[in-house]
């Protein structure tokens, strides 16, 4: 007679062990279950203490990461904190920050009604590329006068990044096609579009082969009003939050973005015109993504080049969770992500880290961000 040796877990989670040809049962033990279970409110307190509690959280992991590399951890940590206390460094991280934050404004319209734009790198790049044929008009055709130069590339940015988004948001609406795989996947699209062109037709014909458009001139480029491109963009950033947090909170697109955004069922049963919404929000979160990429432009480098984003468009999605979807705190969260940024290069000259090794003390601290950010919004419950 053959003996059968078998252990299972049922549905309810019963962990059982039976022996025999008649497979008696032997032992039955209840496992405790974990479930997962979204909070249904979220004080502001509460919100600004779990944020603080898993900055300093990352801070204290990147810095141990840090000190088994052999590096100083508390003279690391000094140097990033000693940006926000230099005016020069701090402009410049205001300047890195700038573009973040009005990628991170834009998304967080698009998270707020349940559309997961994944994809604000590319529609940075189609920014770039329509405020680069607005300069080539300019330079080689003189088409465009140059006091009409900058509010002619901002707007033909918005208009990129949005339409290009909207593609997504059209496919989303109309088919039901999931907006994650078509905004990722078109940031390919775009970043080779425009690898393209800097390779081809649009290579500065003085560049020495170089893979560089001509450069900006300066009416082209921020600075000359206020003296400074870093406090231009952040007062366009500030300009940028200020009108979509109204648009969110006072306007019934706003209103209709809400209702799809909690159940998109109800908010059709409502009446909320569900193709229209989200047409209106892809040219929103799409646009403001293209202005992030018109300021790295003018107000960063100068002239289109190939891989010209460091990351920027994935950078957004962190600091718009970082700010809680609410595109003022976006603004502060943005300037702070530059400052990291900032602090890296710092890392690099004064302690003579590699790459590698401010890039896994940053990554740390955003991982950190995620996390707390799950914490703030979901519980683990035991049964």
């Amino acid at each position: 007679m053959t003996c059968h040796l078998r252990i299972s877990i049922d549905s309810r989670g019963a962990f059982a062990v039976n022996y025999g040809a008649r497979h008696n049962w032997l032992v039955a033990i209840k496992l405790p279950a974990l479930r997962i279970e979204r909070r249904l409110e979220v004080p502001s307190h509460v919100s600004a203490i779990v944020t603080m509690v898993f900055l300093l959280l990352s801070f204290l992991i990147s810095g141990s990461i840090l000190q088994v590399l052999g590096v100083d951890a508390v003279a690391a940590i000094s140097q990033v904190a000693s940006v926000y206390a230099s005016p020069e460094l701090l402009t410049a991280a205001v300047l890195r920050g700038v573009p973040i934050g009005l990628a991170a404004v834009g998304l967080s319209i698009a998270f707020r009604a349940g559309f997961w734009n994944i994809g604000a790198e590319g529609q940075m790049y189609m920014g770039m590329f329509a405020s680069t044929g607005v300069v080539l008009l300019h330079v080689y055709y003189g088409l465009i006068p140059g006091w009409a130069l900058l509010p002619v590339m901002a707007l033909a940015a918005f208009v990129a990044g949005g339409l290009y988004c909207s593609v997504a948001g059209l496919l989303k609406a109309k088919l039901g096609v999931n907006e994650v795989l078509t905004t990722l996947m078109m940031n390919f699209i775009a970043i080779l579009f425009v690898d393209y062109l800097v390779y081809g037709p649009w290579r500065d014909p003085r560049g020495f082969g170089f893979p560089l458009t001509v450069p900006f001139p300066n009416e082209a480029r921020f600075g000359g009003t206020l003296g400074d491109a870093a406090w231009e963009g952040l007062a366009l950033l500030g300009a940028a939050a200020l009108l979509v947090y109204f648009l969110l909170t006072r306007t019934t697109v706003g209103l209709d973005l809400k209702l799809i955004g909690d159940n998109p069922q109800i908010a059709g049963i409502a009446g909320v015109k569900m193709v229209r919404t989200h047409w209106v929000l892809s040219m929103l979160t799409g646009g403001l993504a293209g202005l992030a990429g018109f300021f790295l432009l003018t107000g960063i480098v100068g002239r289109l080049r190939p891989r010209i984003s460091p990351g920027y468009g994935y950078t957004a999605i962190v600091i718009s969770f970082l700010a809680g979807l609410h595109p003022v705190l976006a603004v502060p969260a943005a300037v702070f992500m530059g400052g990291l940024i900032v602090g890296g290069d710092v890392l690099q000259s004064t302690l003579n880290l590699p790459f590698a090794a401010v890039q896994l003390f940053q990554s740390t601290i955003l991982i950190m961000i995620v996390v707390g950010e799950f914490v703030k919004r979901y519980r683990v419950m035991i049964r």
